[in-house]
């Protein structure tokens, strides 16, 4: 119970700082907490499902797809090489599609969603090494440690690795150990810190960048 406490925590003070920002953030940021948000109101009822005692990976063969689509939105916005921009527009109804012909015909509604999870990892994957590549060869980032994206992106891409090996075994070990899926379940739910605490790290970074801030500052 106290994962998803502090999981619900850190989604909500994500949630929060977006909030107040909204209106002063760049548009990447703004998708990026649109992302959260629909997150936020799938895991709530998700964990509802589970506190009833009843199944949701139903819930997960909707959310998955439509995280990509926001996932690849963003870096649409802050990747600046038209191929690069166009090869993620592609892949978002090519994703759409190899999803729901997943859904159909190998991993239902009732199943661990495993092979879409996998794929919207790889792709996220290449995406951050596309962003990494811009920023090292133009040097248009000087310190990246107070870049908001720089955040953004490590965040991301250490949880779709991580992920890429704990969803691809997740499906098998549903289906043979509990205990081992229970453990790789908590694998997932440590992931998922990370990544919203480097979403955090960002949003905080971003907030620093805004007026308010900087009249603080001075004082």
């Amino acid at each position: 119970m106290w994962e998803l406490y502090v999981h619900f925590s850190l989604l909500a003070l994500n949630l929060a700082v977006w909030l107040v920002l909204y209106k002063k953030l760049d548009s990447p940021f703004r998708l990026l907490g649109w992302t959260l948000l629909l997150t936020a109101l799938f895991e709530a009822y998700a964990a509802y499902l589970l506190l009833n005692k009843t199944r949701n990976l139903h819930l997960y063969h909707l959310l998955t797809p439509l995280q990509y689509v926001l996932y690849s939105l963003v870096f649409y916005k802050v990747l600046e090489g038209t191929i690069y921009r166009r090869a993620v527009i592609l892949t978002i109804p090519a994703y759409l599609l190899v999803s729901g012909i997943i859904t159909f015909f190998f991993q239902g509604l009732s199943e661990y969603n495993s092979y879409a999870l996998s794929l919207k990892n790889v792709l996220l994957t290449l995406w951050v090494l596309l962003y990494y590549r811009e920023i090292f060869t133009s040097l248009k980032v000087v310190e990246l440690t107070k870049d908001a994206m720089f955040w953004t992106s490590t965040g991301l891409l250490f949880y779709s690795l991580g992920s890429f090996f704990v969803d691809g075994l997740m499906h098998y070990m549903l289906g043979k150990s509990f205990e081992m899926a229970n453990a790789f379940f908590y694998i997932s739910i440590f992931l998922g810190y990370l990544l919203h605490g480097t979403f955090l790290i960002a949003f905080l970074l971003e907030w620093k960048k805004t007026p308010y801030a900087l009249e603080r500052a001075k004082l």
